[in-house]
């Protein structure tokens, strides 16, 4: 701990440099950001942010209606964090504009040295990870709780590392086997910091517990760059518990929101399967629908009627540049035969899977497209919830299966381009080329 503790000035400076204005090292799953002279926009496609580094413009009212037309052409309501130490313009510029400010909160940021250690809880209370049956139940308990830095439900949709703790970790404080209060908390890629996304109550203990989180040493082979800081920001009734666990209040802000005409998306357009039950249920229809398990992919699925099968035996790279011209198909394909409010599951055994909106996604100005055919060193499966069509990439026989009217439709022939000779239709061998198939 250093023999004096940072100045505020310092730890707003620092604040200021590193936090404000910032592009996320990983992008958010779901998200697509944007830079606009002196604004960050992102566009979560439910809702929208715009975050600034000051902006100091000749004409504001002109950079903030360009900020709603951008939004509004999405359907994306806009919140726009104020600092009370920013120009007095912005907030007046913002007002004009239809935006209404949110109230006050407190910025708070400690230097991590200056938080006391966890101290001996009273026996039968202890600060522990939540459970998988406890999440449901978190869930609506964060968002009942006073507005802060970053809801839990948006911490938790960017993904990544999320559900493993590298990334972000959910906290709660029991006794006697009741939960007590619960925290979130995320590193913030490229910076200094940790940022409490919120807490339910005034619980100091949850407080240190996330300062030791943030500075793990264990972690470095994952983010050689360990926090220094915490931030947060709180309501009045929360600030006291921050204050006397070592952190600072170096600024107060509120954000204002405005909402265009029309009805944002109700998700983000794609998202990270962890032990989400929809990941659990779509492997469950697929694995019955296509008679296939973990111990059995090897000799493939049961390949439909409307099936054909391609062999990638020269793909043996996962940057091979005709793999990626076959992505492009298979993306493409998937597009064109999509219909509105389809899903795209994308699953792999054993390992985290995706979802998403095949028409809200992979085009310029949309998330990236996340999900792929075939790989290399794993089997992978691309299936609509309905089941209807999708791709099978069998990495042990090197093939690769498109199933779908629809789908087989739009790529049969640009396979057959890139890949040569079928190697099965409705799960039959066809040409001459030798297959361990059905």
């Amino acid at each position: 701990m250093d023999d004096v503790a940072e100045a505020p000035e310092m730890l707003l400076s620092v604040f200021e440099s590193q936090l404000r204005g910032l592009v996320p090292q990983d992008l958010p799953w779901g998200a697509v950001v944007e830079r606009d002279g002196p604004l960050v926009r992102t566009h979560y496609g439910t809702h929208g942010t715009v975050d600034h580094t000051g902006p100091a413009s000749d004409d504001l009212a002109e950079l903030i209606r360009r900020q709603q037309d951008l939004f509004a052409a999405r359907h994306e309501p806009i919140e726009w964090k104020v600092y009370a130490h920013d120009s007095p313009l912005l907030g007046e510029s913002l007002r004009a504009a239809g935006f209404i400010p949110g109230p006050e909160r407190t910025v708070l940021v400690a230097d991590i040295a200056d938080v006391p250690s966890l101290e001996l809880l009273r026996p039968g209370m202890q600060v522990r990870h939540p459970l998988s049956g406890e999440r449901e139940r978190l869930s609506r308990r964060a968002a009942a709780a006073p507005d802060q830095r970053r809801p839990l439900s948006e911490m938790e949709a960017d993904g990544m590392a999320r559900g493993t703790g590298l990334e972000m970790e959910i906290l709660v404080l029991e006794y006697d086997g009741r939960i007590l209060d619960a925290l979130w908390i995320e590193r913030v890629g490229g910076t200094d910091f940790a940022a409490i996304g919120g807490i339910t109550g005034p619980r100091r203990e949850l407080l240190q517990a996330a300062a030791a989180w943030a500075e793990w040493r264990g972690l470095r082979v994952f983010r050689p760059r360990t926090p220094r800081y915490l931030v947060a920001e709180a309501p009045d009734s929360l600030v006291p518990a921050y204050v006397t666990t070592g952190f600072h209040e170096i600024a107060q802000v509120s954000t204002y929101r405005w909402a265009p005409a029309g009805e944002p998306a109700t998700d983000r357009a794609t998202k990270q399967l962890l032990s989400d039950p929809e990941h659990d249920e779509i492997w469950k229809r697929f694995e019955t629908r296509f008679e296939v398990t973990y111990e059995t992919a090897d000799r493939g699925i049961i390949e439909p009627p409307d099936s054909a099968t391609w062999l990638l035996a020269t793909v043996e790279r996962s940057n091979d540049p005709l793999l990626t011209q076959v992505e492009e198909v298979i993306k493409r394909g998937i597009r064109a035969g999509a219909r509105s409010g389809d899903r795209l599951y994308c699953l792999k055994w054993h390992i985290s899977g995706s979802r998403m909106d095949p028409l809200r996604a992979g085009e310029p100005g949309q998330p990236r497209w996340a999900s792929y055919a075939y790989l290399v060193d794993e089997h992978v499966i691309q299936v609509t919830k309905d089941l209807r069509m999708g791709t099978f990439g069998n990495w042990r026989e090197a093939s690769l299966c498109v199933f779908g009217e629809e789908l087989l439709a739009h790529v049969d022939e640009e396979l057959t381009a890139l890949l040569g000779t079928v190697l099965r239709r409705g799960g039959r061998p066809i040409g001459n080329v030798w297959s361990f198939g059905p």
